[in-house]
């Protein structure tokens, strides 16, 4: 076995040019930043792995191991296939230098008054793409391939919600209705009686406990151990049962697994230009409260168009009215100042903040993030690493100041 080992390892090591897939547009004259990036050296590979081999962990390791956790963990971990599209969507290229070298406001530290372009070169983004009105203004690559996949981590969270809401659809599912509505085996549990729109506002009221996730093959019935500890809606709190919960939800409904849903009601219909994974757990199911979605940065961005008008444009668009109206009508008891300014902000849906101008956000574990202004046409997608320090950079904050610059305002 150790032998076997060593060999993959040597082999994965001869593996040093991005990644390539058969049958992808054909990108002539890209308009984006690279920054001369190289990618991991055949011994910083070998290294990698050699600690993995040794008991090592990706996790809590800042820098470079985590960056090559994040863009290759297809290659340690069990994964499901999301088939891309048939038709990919074009994204045309329009880059602007007002973007490119937007100031950044005071107060990030680091990073203050820094052009964006070189922020995000000092900063420990990996990749960062800005879409106005479906044109591409900025787009750069300062620690990845522009084919590579990347972790989404919690980002996957608004895959599950927005599966949800396509459930809802289709007069499926009634988020008003108690989550054992739908799942009989949550009735005398925790979980009884908590209405899905507060699950989709991790406001269920459930006692936290990291172990309700990817504990067993049998995952509704260790969910269905979560004791109560408030009423629902009463209170905010990040918890990945929540998303567990809804994930389980789409099954049931569909019945499908989650990767097949995805790919099938989502992934395929945004134009995806590559393929997704989604990382399995242990219990061999889509883990999509922990590591979740690997994707390329424009992937993710077109889905992230999907919410926007230029992404709406189409008969029956993925994402309805109804859903946007629906992601916009906060619970007011889950009003909360913003991680990234003074402002307010709600949670719902699964996005993390949604502001008073109607604009949301949904971040990911150590600097993965989606913003979406549906007034101003805009998306900000990113994909970052923690620094040696185990701290994130601030493109939260950067995309708040971004939209509300008055670059991106409707003419």
């Amino acid at each position: 076995m150790k032998n076997l080992w060593i060999i993959s390892i040597l082999l994965i090591a001869c593996k040093t040019e991005p990644k390539t897939e058969a049958g992808t547009l054909n990108v002539t004259d890209p308009k984006y930043e690279t920054y001369d990036y190289s990618g991991f050296t055949k011994e910083e590979i070998y290294s990698f792995h050699q600690h993995l081999y040794k008991g090592g962990s990706w996790y809590k390791q800042g820098g470079d191991r985590n960056r090559f956790y994040f863009l290759n963990f297809s290659e340690i971990d069990k994964h499901s296939l999301i088939r891309r599209s048939d038709t990919p969507k074009i994204l045309e290229e329009t880059p602007r230098n007002d973007v490119k070298n937007f100031i950044t406001a005071a107060g990030l530290d680091p990073g203050e008054g820094q052009p964006l372009n070189e922020y995000i070169q000092q900063a420990e983004v990996d990749g960062l793409i800005i879409i106005h009105k479906g044109k591409i203004v900025f787009e750069g690559y300062p620690r990845m391939f522009p084919t590579d996949f990347h972790v989404n981590f919690s980002v996957t969270k608004i895959y599950v919600s927005t599966s949800i809401a396509i459930l809802e659809d289709m007069d499926l599912i009634d988020t008003k209705l108690p989550i054992d509505n739908y799942l009989e085996d949550l009735k005398g549990s925790g979980w009884e009686g908590v209405p899905i729109v507060d699950i989709l506002a991790m406001s269920s009221g459930i006692a936290s406990d990291g172990q309700l996730v990817n504990a067993s093959f049998e995952p509704i019935k260790d969910l269905a151990a979560a004791k109560s500890v408030k009423p629902s809606g009463t209170q905010y709190e990040y918890m990945g049962a929540n998303t567990a919960i809804l994930t389980l939800l789409v099954e049931e409904i569909s019945g499908l697994t989650f990767s097949n849903f995805l790919e099938q009601e989502i992934w395929r219909k945004i134009g995806s230009e590559y393929n997704g994974l989604m990382r399995k757990a242990d219990n061999g199911r889509d883990a999509t409260s922990s590591v979740g979605m690997s994707s390329t940065l424009r992937d993710l961005a077109r889905f992230g168009l999907a919410f926007t008008p230029s992404g709406r444009k189409k008969a029956n668009p993925i994402i309805s009215n109804d859903h946007l109206a629906k992601i916009r009508n906060v619970n007011e008891n889950l009003r909360e100042k913003s991680w990234y300014s003074e402002e307010m902000k709600h949670a719902g849906y699964q996005w993390d903040e949604i502001y008073a101008d109607g604009d949301f956000y949904k971040g990911g574990h150590a600097g993965q993030g989606l913003y979406i202004s549906t007034s101003r046409d805009l998306v900000i997608a990113f994909y970052g690493t923690y620094n040696t320090d185990l701290q994130e950079h601030q493109l939260p904050a950067i995309s708040r100041q971004l939209a509300k610059s008055g670059l991106f305002d409707p003419e």
